[in-house]
């Protein structure tokens, strides 16, 4: 799963081409609402965004492509998208700081580049 942040990332910058059962929804808390909603997508980490980003991009292509989680590692898009918040989390441990930045800047281009790919040119990427 590492492989699938650093795939990213490199070629973006080496290779250029994601309760209770008694409380009533009146009585949740907005701020809780937010914080169900932002699970693993409300990250200020530009990759750990990326991998969100790419999960939902993958979750919309993958029925249009006759494919499955499976050929990604994953029986489904929030584990596609945990692993690779976990790979990367478990990738920037060993980098410096300078390594860290540059990947995050890698990760805030790719996240741009990201939302333009057609399913097609998506796919090119991982078949």
């Amino acid at each position: 799963m590492t492989g699938r942040v650093a795939q990213l990332v490199e070629q973006r910058t080496e290779n250029p081409r994601v309760d209770s059962s008694i409380l009533s929804s009146a009585t949740i808390s907005p701020i809780l609402v937010l914080l169900a909603l932002c699970l693993g997508g409300c990250s200020d980490d530009p990759c750990a965004q990326l991998c969100q980003s790419v999960g939902q991009r993958l979750g919309g292509c993958i029925e249009e492509w006759d494919a499955s989680w499976d050929f990604f590692g994953a029986t489904r898009q929030r584990q596609f998208v945990t692993s690779c918040q976990d790979d990367w989390s478990e990738l920037r441990v060993d980098l410096e700081v300078r390594q860290i930045n540059a990947s995050e800047e890698a990760c805030d281009d790719a996240l741009a580049e990201l939302r333009g790919l057609t399913c097609d040119e998506l796919r090119a990427l991982y078949f």
